[in-house]
């Protein structure tokens, strides 16, 4: 009965009841023990695939922050490793990627990464699908590569996309629209990245960033609505050549009203501005000085003509523009001569979005001439002047003075063919005369026949013919020399003639001689005739008239006296010497020696022929 009063469960029987509640409580801590090694038998099993990180000895994988890592740092990779699928944060800093093409992640099934750092990875291009399936990814670090520029589509499907890095790219300008539609992107860094231009809708779909670090660029100037983002809390611009003029005006008063951080930024010009801090400039300091252009310089142009030009003027504050000629400003203005009207227009339409901002203020100052004058012509100036400058452009009208047309009329040739006739009989005569001289010169002369050692001497020596005509008998020989002498001798008191000089001539019986050589047949090319005697045997009286040698007269053609001596005159040896022909003879005997009869054997008489 008392068991059953302390029985409380419905069935209970007393303790039988207290030993099933207890099996029970056994066998269920025995079915969870079992489970939990299950679980970690299962864990065990899944985790070691993404431990051993594919294998690839380069790559280290662990968990780390509750994240599976894979860290392949300077792994010396050229293209994306092969992982797990279950990998979430990848770490390739320091590869040579050099490209990703479309769709490169998803192609290796890593689609549930989060944190993705593609740092010095060598980067040159990147498919703008690259990124496209990776919907969870976080944070995307992409600096210090080689992107020249990125596709308005580059990050298109990464809408979990909070932190975007793209330092130190060459990226140099930032388009319209730059970025898709990124919904929870917090902070963007384009740090040294040599931007020049940034388009006032770069950043229109970053509606949530709320950090920009554009700093360390080559920016000068921004529209006032590029950073226009609702949740901005942080701006950095420093580093930067801002040329603090009236283009920037409007932007460095947004910044100043925006409190978008604390750092100091400097103007680096104008020169009047440089190094000036943002926070001390005020907005009527930031100018444009004014600026004159004309177009075209120079305008030629005939009398009577109607012409048009015009100067192009900007310039914040608004310049005054005037055109003057000869130092007189020039206004509308009618004359019997020419009408000048002068137009002023505007710029009718200015996107504030793609034209420059210092075209806001820009004007045509445009000047119409009627009936042009060349009272008119000359240098025009046109000035633009403001408050904090002057500028100049000029323009020269010019017209040519009239010219009288003349009749052509044909040349007249006559002249020219008589001077062409010239010249060609002259140069005919030449030629006809160089013709004759060249053959007189290389005219054929015969050979000369060789000389005895006398002869060689006698070469020098001629036979001239005397004014007067001896016959000397030789004996009894039938020999006789004819001979005329011509003497030098001009101071003679004797009886003077002139006599032309004859021929030397030989007789003797016929056959005795042989005839003369063939150098001797008229006409005869030489000019002397020279001979050659030997004689021996003489008596007392008369020496030998040769002396061992050949004497021969040498006389020059031309008229002389009587020489007193015998009619050979003065005579050259072979030897070299001169002397008389009868060494003894004087005034007196002469006529005894001209009248007296040479006797000599002639047995050894010979004569020689020798022309030169």
């Amino acid at each position: 009965m008392s068991s059953d009063k302390h029985c409380c469960v419905p069935g209970c029987k007393g303790s039988g009841g207290i030993r099933t509640r207890k099996s029970r409580y056994e066998m269920g801590m025995r079915a969870l023990r079992n489970g939990c090694w299950l679980m970690i038998l299962f864990i065990n099993y899944t985790g070691s695939d993404w431990l051993n990180c594919a294998n690839i000895a380069e790559c280290n994988c662990k968990w780390s922050s509750g994240k599976k890592t894979a860290s392949c740092v300077s792994a010396g990779l050229k293209q994306l490793p092969h992982l797990a699928t279950e990998i979430q944060v990848l770490d390739l800093h320091g590869n040579q990627l050099k490209s990703l093409g479309q769709d490169a992640f998803a192609s290796i099934e890593l689609l549930h990464l989060q944190r993705l750092n593609l740092s010095s990875s060598n980067l040159r291009s990147l498919h703008p699908d690259a990124f496209r399936e990776l919907r969870i990814l976080v944070e995307l670090d992409l600096s210090q590569n080689e992107l020249f520029q990125l596709s308005p589509d580059t990050f298109r499907g990464n809408d979990r996309l909070r932190l975007l890095v793209l330092n130190d790219n060459p990226l140099m300008t930032l388009v319209a629209e730059q970025f898709p539609p990124l919904q929870h992107l917090k902070k963007l860094e384009l740090v040294r990245c040599k931007l020049q231009t940034i388009h006032p809708f770069a950043f229109v779909h970053l509606q949530a960033l709320e950090t920009i670090h554009v700093r360390q660029n080559s920016i000068s100037y921004l529209h006032r609505n590029t950073f226009n983002l609702p949740l901005l809390k942080t701006l950095t611009l420093s580093d930067n050549p801002w040329y603090c003029d009236c283009r920037l005006r409007e932007f460095h008063e947004w910044f100043l009203n925006s409190n978008l951080g604390n750092e100091e930024v400097y103007c680096e010009g104008p020169e009047n501005k440089a190094q000036i801090s943002w926070r001390s400039l005020k907005g009527n300091d930031m100018v444009c000085p004014p600026s004159a252009y004309t177009s075209p310089t120079v305008i030629r142009t005939e009398a009577g003509a109607d012409i048009s030009f015009g100067c192009f003027v900007r310039g914040d504050p608004k310049p005054i523009v005037n055109w003057s000629f000869h130092h007189i400003e020039i206004h509308n203005s009618t004359s019997r001569h020419s009408d000048i009207l002068i137009y002023r227009y505007q710029l009718d339409h200015f996107d504030e979005y793609r034209d420059d901002y210092i075209n806001k203020s820009a004007q045509w100052i445009n000047v119409t001439i009627s009936n042009v004058t060349s009272e008119l012509s000359g240098e025009w100036k046109c000035s633009a002047k403001s408050r904090v400058g002057e500028s100049s452009a000029y323009l020269t009208l010019f017209l040519p003075k009239a010219r009288t047309a003349t009749a052509r009329v044909p040349p007249d040739y006559s002249s020219f063919i008589m001077i062409a006739g010239s010249l060609l009989a002259l140069t005919g005569l030449g030629f006809i005369a160089a013709c004759v001289c060249w053959k007189t010169q290389h005219r054929r002369v015969p050979p000369s026949r060789s000389f005895t050692d006398q002869e060689k001497k006698l070469l020098d020596t001629s036979i001239a013919a005397s004014c007067d005509r001896t016959s000397a008998d030789l004996g009894s020989s039938s020999y006789g020399f004819e001979m005329l002498d011509r003497s030098m001798s001009m101071d003679s008191e004797d009886t003077q003639r002139c006599l032309e000089p004859v021929q030397i001539t030989i007789e003797g019986p016929p056959g005795s001689f042989p005839p003369p050589p063939a150098e001797f047949a008229l006409p005869a090319p030489y000019g002397n005739i020279f001979i050659s005697v030997q004689v021996s045997g003489h008596n007392n009286e008369y020496p030998d008239l040769l002396g061992g040698g050949a004497t021969l007269p040498r006389r020059s053609r031309t008229c002389f006296l009587k020489s007193a001596y015998d009619n050979m005159g003065p005579r050259i040896t072979a030897a070299g010497s001169s002397t008389w022909s009868l060494p003894g003879a004087n005034v007196d005997n002469k006529k005894d020696e001209t009248d007296t009869n040479l006797t000599m054997p002639l047995s050894t008489f010979s004569t020689e022929f020798t022309a030169l």
